[in-house]
């Protein structure tokens, strides 16, 4: 058979009527991402982060972190127990502006490995629902309440553990006995059971505080004080708390910080990837701009973009109180 040339294999593959991209002359160049400064690049191998002084210095306080929290005790390996696993994840940490803030290395335990009924049961954490977050802050707005946000570290590791787990030492990080395993006392992150096992910790928290859980949404707690009221959504480990009362809202942040090590991060700015502005008029304004702005630097396109492309804040927000 003779070989068939290129331009002749183009024009039998382009008979048919469909209106095509390369038929109309419309090409878009490969990209490839070309991000090599220390600020955006993260490791692949553990050997790379071991290496290198700013992630080795991430790992070692994740470490000493969990050693802190007793998440787990060196114990020989029980006869018929099943290991699970464990790896080191690298993540670079971003403020709401989108400027660099820190390095982040977490130990994640290898999960797929575990067996249902075994060493973990219930998986499933409850999050709020969207059409609750849009209710709350319409009613935030309508009565200019306060609202701030709360960052839980390392929420998971706060988990009790009911199971019996056993993990292998972390990378890198073995002890002077390599044959002896981690007996897992707390809930590490990457474990079935890790999202349930938090949620169970801080609606436990929240309950013996006098607030409890609506039956419209079991993630938004409520407690109705006799001259004040004050809400607390949950999706994850991400919390917002609301209410009529800025001191009353002040003390409750200030309980659950000798509950959980938190950060008050203020005045609601960031939730679930969406930028929320307060204006002056009182109401709310999201978006989410870096959430575009994080995908156009993926891909190489955020050269020309530019905050010109970006809309004025609408005055017929759903959520403005105009």
């Amino acid at each position: 058979m003779l070989p068939i040339s290129s331009t002749t294999a183009n024009d039998l593959a382009n008979t048919h009527s469909m209106k095509t991209r390369s038929k109309s002359g419309i090409f878009k160049p490969k990209t490839f991402l070309t991000h090599t400064t220390s600020t955006s690049h993260i490791p692949t191998f553990i050997n790379e982060a071991l290496s290198s002084p700013q992630w080795l210095q991430a790992m070692t306080d994740e470490y000493n972190a969990l050693l802190t929290n007793h998440t787990w005790s060196l114990t020989s390996f029980p006869a018929g127990a099943k290991v699970v696993g464990c790896k080191w994840l690298f993540k670079n940490k971003f403020n709401v502006d989108g400027s660099f803030e820190r390095h982040k290395a977490r130990l994640v335990a290898k999960g797929f490995s575990q067996t249902a009924g075994h060493n973990y049961t219930d998986t499933y954490s409850l999050v709020v629902k969207p059409a609750t977050i849009r209710l709350v802050l319409s009613h935030v707005i309508s009565h200019h309440w306060p609202i701030h946000q709360i960052d839980v570290n390392n929420a998971f590791l706060n988990g009790e553990l009911n199971e019996d787990v056993y993990m292998t030492q972390p990378p890198g990080f073995t002890s002077t006995s390599p044959h002896l395993v981690c007996k897992l006392h707390k809930v590490l992150y990457g474990l079935k059971q890790a999202p349930r096992a938090w949620f169970h910790k801080l609606s436990t928290t929240l309950n013996s505080l006098g607030f409890h859980s609506t039956k419209s949404d079991t993630s938004l707690f409520v407690n109705f004080y006799s001259t004040y009221t004050i809400f607390i959504l949950i999706y994850v480990d991400d919390i917002i708390i609301t209410g009529s009362s800025l001191v009353v809202i002040q003390q409750l942040i200030s309980t659950l910080s000798t509950c959980f090590a938190l950060k008050d991060l203020g005045p609601l700015q960031f939730f679930l990837g969406i930028h929320v502005t307060h204006l002056s008029t009182g109401g709310l304004h999201m978006s989410q701009q870096q959430y575009i702005t994080d995908l156009l630097r993926r891909t190489n396109t955020d050269a020309s973009y530019t905050h010109a492309n970006q809309p004025s804040p609408p005055k017929g927000c759903f959520l403005c109180h105009e």
